[in-house]
């Protein structure tokens, strides 16, 4: 199976507001709640794709919500719990002006005890999985090389290994070689230690990368596309055109249909276009919702690739 790891799960509150004023009394006109967390939102995508997946990570005394959720959705979740409340994260839509806020609080207090649970819990996970997931920022008070840590003992066992984060936690992570790491542009950019704004750079800074041992480097761009940067080939995806109601969840829709072709041993080719097709799905919908397959199916027809030659 895929396994997919939420050290720092939230409960995601869409709040949608036409004409959104700062410092001024706002009237909501709709509210949608979901089970976030990166992990547990690239858990949703696999899940909607066809694939077996089981959710770890943290959880605390409020998240009974996401774990009821989990469970009708049939994918199986095994969280260490701790003491402390996981977060509630708002998200702001401005329908007037097409603006997407996000409000995301930092994350719980969590004790070594309960560090070394996960680690133990990821372990035994280990001989189940062909590929495992690491999502997400980490809790203020967890040690900012906790994915790297990970990574090194899940690759012992010739598991392929996920990373999606962000600062330190991204940096340690990339210097235990995971199989594939999928930063956005701002988040290469902070690796870089300087502001990349073209492809060339964005190319050079991840190949720099793939030398140093990792496999494939997907950089997500936003309204731009992607670039998928591997030994062999470099690609860009050429955004697919659609009416855009969210954005929150796109890069872990984009990093569960990589899961998915890996796992399913798909063409490279193949597993950018499922990707890519995840991700638009996701933000043709309102709030944390995961892909359609069916819109998947048909929007993967639409994925224009474009192969660059390595200077």
């Amino acid at each position: 199976m895929i396994t997919t790891v939420t050290i720092n799960p939230a409960i995601d509150r869409t709040l949608i507001i036409d004409d959104f004023k700062v410092g001024a009394v706002n009237r909501v006109s709709r509210s949608i709640i979901d089970a976030g967390g990166k992990g547990i939102n690239v858990a949703k995508n696999l899940k909607n794709l066809g694939n077996d997946v089981v959710c770890l990570g943290f959880m605390g005394p409020n998240g009974k919500y996401i774990e009821d959720v989990l469970n009708k959705l049939g994918i199986e979740s095994h969280f260490v719990p701790i003491e402390s409340d996981i977060r509630i994260n708002i998200k702001i839509i401005d329908e007037k002006y097409h603006t997407y806020t996000d409000i995301n609080e930092a994350g719980p207090d969590v004790s070594r005890d309960e560090v070394e649970k996960l680690i133990s819990s990821i372990n035994e996970h280990v001989d189940f999985s062909n590929v495992i997931v690491l999502s997400g920022s980490l809790p203020p008070s967890v040690d900012k090389r906790f994915y790297g840590y990970v990574i090194e003992k899940i690759k012992k066992k010739g598991i392929k290994v996920i990373l999606d984060a962000d600062g330190d936690a991204l940096k340690y992570g990339i210097e235990a070689k995971p199989y594939m790491i999928k930063p956005n542009v701002h988040e290469l950019s902070q690796i870089a230690g300087k502001k990349l704004e073209r492809k060339d750079e964005i190319i050079e800074e991840g190949m720099k990368i793939i030398e140093n041992g990792v496999s494939i480097v997907a950089v997500s761009m936003g309204g731009k596309g992607s670039l998928v940067l591997t030994d062999e080939k470099i690609y860009f995806v050429k955004p697919i055109k659609v009416d855009v109601k969210g954005t929150v969840g796109a890069g872990d829709a984009y990093v569960a249909g990589f899961a998915h072709g890996i796992y399913n041993n798909l063409a490279i080719e193949e597993t950018i276009k499922m990707a890519s097709a995840a991700s638009t799905s996701v933000v043709m919908r309102e709030g944390t919702k995961a892909c359609s397959l069916k819109d998947v199916n048909e929007l993967k027809e639409k994925v224009e690739i474009e192969i660059i030659e390595r200077g």
